[in-house]
């Protein structure tokens, strides 16, 4: 977090909040209040989730988070993501305005999800900003104050080939993109097909080649975790069905498989990417691209399959027509 610009005023580790966390830790829809905040025990990933979330939480607590949000008298307060720890926060931020003349601000939460948002939730926040635009059927109408914000990898991966598409530059607007309801997807589909010929031609990968596109994530923890596993794995993959090596007589030729690694431009990600190829053997052609002039966008669209780190490169990959595999570390068993 603190890479991303987040500074804080009191002495607590940033770097200690979950930060692309895979979590799911209701059991089902939940539409009673009663059982709002039960958790499966048996679920190893809530069981993770929930615990490292209460330390943090006693963490900011003792330094007295909320007091000193309500000493700061902001006009809004805005909870990114964590639904668990806003929750509990804000409950906390609230107490602080029962005898106060002061009024209570706007309590906003940036979140994927607002369809298990009930009534019951306002008590806790007051408006919801959301990614994922799913909603949940309630039978009597309530649906929670809120916007669908999108997802910032979608946009700016169309933006990228409208710009990159002669005939598309004039959807190119300020703050927004045109979008034709008819023909979007066929006119996509073509300004990809544009974009893969160009990406290939450039890095001399044969039409018929395989490619295989790789963003094993733009933290160090993310590629530690990643590059290991996908290196073996594309080596399994690559002798199982390329030729000398496969057992079928049809497979094509290992010079038909091209993998693309996509690393930020000057991250401690690139650098250990970097460190990593010169001391491990890649199997095959490898090529290296960063998201510098958007390089990452084009190796997306030129690609067959992708695995991508948890983030909104899976957005980008799905405006793009690229299937991929979402790698996690989920830490289940620590």
């Amino acid at each position: 977090m603190a890479e991303e610009g987040f500074h804080n005023d009191f002495k607590v580790d940033l770097e200690q909040l979950l930060d692309k966390t895979f979590h799911t830790y209701r059991k089902s829809k939940t539409l009673n209040e009663n059982v709002f905040f039960r958790w499966n025990p048996f679920n190893l990933v809530n069981k993770h989730y929930t615990r490292d979330t209460n330390q943090v939480y006693e963490m900011l607590m003792s330094k007295d988070v909320p007091k000193k949000i309500y000493q700061s008298r902001p006009n809004l307060v805005l909870n990114i993501g964590n639904e668990y720890m806003t929750f509990m926060l804000m409950e906390e931020f609230a107490k602080y305005y029962k005898n106060s003349p002061l009024k209570m601000p706007q309590r906003h939460f940036y979140t994927r999800f607002a369809r298990d948002l009930k009534e019951f939730s306002q008590q806790y926040v007051d408006y919801a900003h959301y990614t994922v635009p799913l909603t949940t059927a309630n039978t009597n109408g309530f649906v929670f104050p809120g916007e669908y914000v999108g997802q910032y990898g979608v946009y700016d991966a169309i933006k990228h080939v409208y710009e990159k598409t002669s005939s598309m530059k004039g959807l190119v607007q300020d703050d927004h993109l045109l979008v034709n309801k008819r023909y979007f997807s066929s006119d996509m589909e073509k300004a990809i097909g544009e974009i893969r010929t160009q990406f290939r031609t450039e890095h001399k990968i044969d039409e018929k080649a395989y490619s295989i596109f790789i963003a094993p994530g733009n933290e160090k923890k993310e590629v530690e975790f990643c590059m290991e596993n996908l290196r073996r794995g594309v080596k399994e993959f690559l002798l199982k069905y390329s030729q000398p090596t496969s057992l079928s007589h049809k497979a094509p030729p290992l010079e038909n498989f091209v993998t693309i690694l996509s690393v930020q431009e000057g991250s401690d990600a690139q650098a250990y990417v970097n460190q990593f190829l010169s001391e491990n053997e890649w199997y095959g052609k490898v090529i290296t691209v960063t998201d510098q002039g958007n390089q990452h966008y084009d190796a997306m669209a030129a690609s067959d399959f992708g695995f991508v780190y948890d983030g909104q490169m899976v957005s980008s990959a799905n405006a793009l027509h690229l299937p991929v595999n979402c790698m996690i570390n989920m830490r289940m068993h620590q």
